[in-house]
């Protein structure tokens, strides 16, 4: 069912690069939440396996949408230094929300326990579609439409008045403009997905879709989705539920501190470190696991390193595999680098639930708990790979990414080179850095705004 629902999920993830780029990210919203709820009744008036198994296809399509049009829009609508707790929140609500159900859930046995657990489903798309007249448009999307007079209503709506009145929002609309201009005159405002490999496209393509497969190598979803399965197959069956939930609590209070440290530490150092005690954990699962003969400290000791590696994972690579994938991009693929990234995450997260009950279970491979050692051993290669491959973005605006992958740098260079672009003064004046760094003509610019907006 979990495999099968997946094949949903990519379907979602191929239409929605095509859909948001035409449609924009607030029309494409309401298409997800539509879809949502729709899947939700099919699945709560269900009768038959069929009927359910649909609905939860649709709902599926739902979270392939969503998991896109999401990061992508929030990364271009926040300033650089509040992207990432933003895009990393995926992963705290994700884990909030099946926690608090899944725990009162599992005290009702009766048709009506499953019922409502189905139908909550839908409150999240409920809540969201209230609130879509009141959310603005991208306006690096607006701008791709020639609709620049929207675009800066909209930025001078979602940042703060001390901006407008300093003259940063306009700057910041000129330099969104001049990204969108360079596109326009390289023939690149909407480019194919066959682009995707050329140039240094390929470069951030790899990128986004090799974290994105990590994550899944890693083994989020064994935590997600066989958590259970894992207790009760090194003993505590009567447990599973109650350490599931307490994993699920671990998760939303690390996942709180992934958003905060991303954006402060950075993420080259985040998600390395992150890889290296997952691997360390897991691989402790692998050696209490493989003993001949546990003991009840061995046992112990291998929930607590599970629940451990499930806080680290929401806290390190889970949310920076969105982050990256969204952030990555150039402006005319960004859509289409979070779309096929994200694919390669269900294709790859086919494959991980489609083969773990096989690798778990006595009847076939019987790993169990050794397969701590195939994850970890996943986490030891995704160490050395954000070491040599993951550039650092942290404070970076989404047009800065542009000029720092085509000066073909490596990755461990990306966090102290300097650029030149209009698009660094926005970096540095949103985050109040260091305004010497700040180019003499946007500071004349910023000033003659200032004494314009004096006079009136």
């Amino acid at each position: 069912m979990i495999s099968l629902a997946l094949l949903g999920k990519l379907a979602g993830t191929v239409i929605v690069g095509p859909l948001t780029e035409k449609l924009g990210h607030k029309r494409t919203m309401f298409i997800t939440c539509s879809t949502q709820i729709v899947g939700v009744i099919i699945q709560v008036t269900s009768k038959t396996v069929a009927q359910f198994t649909v609905g939860r296809i649709l709902i599926y399509i739902a979270v392939g949408l969503v998991e896109n049009v999401t990061p992508t829009y929030q990364s271009e609508v926040l300033p650089a230094a509040l992207r990432c707790f933003f895009v990393g929140s995926i992963q705290l609500f994700s884990s909030l929300i099946a926690g608090i159900v899944n725990n009162e859930m599992a005290k009702h046995t009766t048709q009506a326990g499953w019922m409502i657990a189905t139908a909550l489903q839908a409150l999240p798309a409920v809540v969201i579609m209230i609130g879509l007249p009141f959310t603005p448009e991208s306006p690096r999307w607006l701008l791709s439409q020639d609709r620049a007079e929207e675009a800066l209503v909209v930025l001078e709506k979602i940042r703060p008045k001390q901006d407008i009145r300093e003259g940063l929002v306009s700057i910041e609309l000129t330099a969104m403009r001049d990204d969108y201009i360079y596109q326009l005159e390289g023939g690149k405002r909407k480019e194919s997905w066959s682009a995707l490999f050329k140039e240094t496209n390929l470069r951030r393509t790899l990128i986004a879709s090799t974290i994105m497969a990590l994550q899944q190598l890693t083994g989020v979803t064994f935590s997600s989705s066989y958590g259970p399965t894992f207790y009760t197959q090194v003993g505590l069956g009567s447990m599973a539920f109650a350490y599931a939930a307490i994993n699920n609590g671990v998760s939303v209070i690390t996942a709180i501190t992934g958003m905060i440290i991303f954006d402060t530490v950075g993420r080259r150092s985040v998600t390395f470190y992150g890889c290296i005690f997952q691997a360390v954990f897991l691989c402790l699962i692998g050696a209490l696991g493989g003993k001949a003969v546990r003991t009840a400290s061995d046992i112990h000791g291998m929930v607590a390193s599970f629940i451990i590696y499930a806080a680290i994972l929401h806290m390190t690579l889970g949310p920076a595999a969105y982050i990256t994938a969204a952030e990555v991009g150039t402006s005319s693929l960004r859509e289409k680098t979070m779309s096929f990234s994200t694919a390669i995450n269900v294709v790859v997260g086919f494959v991980v639930v489609f083969t773990t009950p096989y690798l778990m279970n006595p009847a076939y491979a019987g790993l169990g708990p050794n397969l701590g050692y195939v994850w970890g051993g996943f986490s030891v290669l995704g160490a050395a790979w954000v070491w040599l491959c993951l550039p650092e973005l942290k404070d970076r605006t989404l047009e800065e990414t542009d000029e720092l992958f085509a000066t073909k740098i490596p990755a461990w260079r990306f966090k102290d080179y300097q650029t030149s672009s209009l698009s660094h003064d926005v970096a540095v004046l949103q985050s109040n850095g260091d305004p010497t760094s700040v180019s003499k003509g946007t500071m004349m610019e910023l000033e003659d705004v200032r004494k314009a907006s004096d006079k009136n």
